[in-house]
């Protein structure tokens, strides 16, 4: 039966290291007997109450008392530096997002796999949920699904877990894949029929999900797009009447997206999500008279001066701004307008041109093929009449892509 769905763990798998390595360093400071760490995880781990809706400093008390008497039965001396809050600050403080394998899960789903992470976590009521809290949201965005054992009520290794999720996924144990840190984790698993991976090392883990899935999992994937349900929705008064639609994601840094012809704010939803990923408040403007947006019937309204009044940046002091096209054109005129507002710009496809006074900018366009779309739009009525006759030709003619999505 071929494969259709992978389960990742989330420490010690797509984020890591793991708790058992900082469990290894905090029987290393401590001078803890060798191997001392490691039972010490099988506790946490195996002991902790995963599966309840407990806050981060009842789920730490409850361990450090685990861990005590582990210790007292086994005849170690734990000092008073032993912490268990300490191995999680250090998870958080010093682990990273295990890129290859992210990147080999956005490969899986882009060719038709169900992806899922499967995690024991607790509920984060720490100064810190706000790591926790970004970390969860990227995984949401570049998963199928994100199954969490402290909102289901049970935890790795009951078996209860892995069928809910098979449940949730709508497939076969004999279809899935697990990767997993902890062997006891992937035991009920295999028994179940689902094919394991034991996590060691990023190298060895790839070459075995490639061999199970039968896909080149270190492809480079192609960027993850944003859907419209995915993002905050909002509007920007300019004036009595007029208002602009925008879609925000992100925190951070603001870096506004403009749009050109003819197109909305969904021509950024690659970069959207790359964006928000990288640290940045993203906001994507759909720009006047597209979209949402208001569509005023004064042709003035659409001047440069107008457009490139800063109300759409309200109570935003400072934004990178980015364009493309004719939104190319907007970014660069604010820079010139209105640089306290401008932290920096870019644009696309639309090369800063200086104004010359000495030149007819209208005869000098009326020489190049490119801009005769532009003329034709001018004659009122013209345009209109002849892409309104057939819209659905209209929109495939104008926005066509080559690529299946």
């Amino acid at each position: 039966m071929a494969r259709r769905a992978v389960l990742f763990d989330l420490g010690g798998v797509l984020f890591g290291p793991g708790l058992q390595h900082f469990l290894g360093s905090c029987e290393r400071d401590c001078a803890l007997p060798r191997g001392a760490g490691s039972r010490m995880g099988c506790v946490l781990v195996f002991g902790g109450q995963w599966n309840d809706h407990v806050g981060v400093f009842q789920l730490f008390s409850e361990m450090e008392e685990g861990c005590q008497q582990h210790a007292s039965t086994s005849g170690i001396t734990l000092p008073p530096t032993f912490s268990v809050a300490r191995a999680f600050e250090e998870m958080a403080a010093k682990g990273t997002v295990n890129v290859p394998l992210l990147r080999a899960a956005r490969v899986l789903r882009r060719n038709g796999f169900k992806t899922c992470v499967l995690t024991n976590n607790w509920v984060d009521d720490s100064a810190g949920r706000l790591f926790t809290a970004t970390l969860m949201n990227l995984l949401h965005r570049h998963f199928d699904l994100v199954i969490e054992s402290c909102r289901l009520g049970v935890q790795k290794p009951d078996p209860r877990i892995y069928t809910h999720a098979l449940d949730a996924l709508q497939a076969k144990p004999q279809e899935v894949i697990l990767l997993d840190d902890i062997g006891e984790n992937l035991k009920p698993a295999r028994e179940m029929g689902m094919a394991t991976i034991h996590v060691r090392d990023t190298e060895t883990v790839l070459k075995e999900l490639e061999e199970l899935s039968g896909l080149l999992t270190q492809e480079e994937p192609l960027p993850t797009a944003c859907d419209p349900s995915e993002v905050t929705h909002g509007y920007v008064p300019i004036r009595p009447g007029v208002q602009l639609h925008f879609v925000e994601m992100g925190d951070g840094p603001v870096v506004c997206l403009c749009h050109g012809f003819p197109e909305s704010w969904l021509s950024w939803r690659y970069q959207i999500p790359a964006l928000a990923d990288a640290g940045f408040r993203v906001i994507a403007l759909e720009m006047k008279g597209y979209g949402e947006s208001t569509a005023p019937p004064d042709i003035n309204e659409y001047s440069q001066e107008q457009i490139c009044k800063p109300q759409s940046l309200q109570g935003i002091p400072q934004a990178v701004l980015v364009g493309h096209d004719w939104g190319g054109a907007v970014v660069w005129n604010m820079a010139l307008f209105y640089p306290e507002r401008v932290r920096a710009v870019a644009s696309l496809n639309t090369p800063y041109r200086p104004a010359d006074p000495t030149v007819d900018i209208v005869e000098k366009m009326k020489t190049y093929p490119t801009f005769d779309y532009q003329f034709y739009f001018q004659e009122p009525g013209v345009a209109e009449a002849e892409l309104e006759k057939d819209i659905g030709r209209t929109l495939k003619v104008l926005i066509r892509s080559t690529r299946q999505e």
